[in-house]
């Protein structure tokens, strides 16, 4: 199991999603947990990048992104973005 965290202005980005796309986020974040490695890679160049990416939501209108500190079994949100 990964370590999930979000620093203070993850926190304020996921304040500003929808409701509904709450469950969905929430979602992701439990596999992330699990199976970090199982999303892309956020780098064309390196498929192997601790920068990763995972689209969420009901028509995929959420994307975070993350670094997956594996010496430490964590994962750090960094951003949290959703399309109107």
């Amino acid at each position: 199991m990964y370590q999930v965290e979000h620093d203070p202005d993850v926190l304020a980005q996921l304040d500003t999603l929808p409701v509904a796309a709450l469950p969905f986020y929430l979602e992701l974040r439990a596999a992330l947990e699990s199976a970090p490695w199982s999303f892309p890679s956020a780098s064309t160049t390196n498929p192997d990048a601790p920068l990763r990416s995972a689209a969420f939501g009901d028509h995929k209108h959420g994307l975070v992104f993350f670094l997956i500190l594996e010496d430490q079994r964590r994962v750090a949100i960094v951003k949290v973005l959703w399309a109107s």
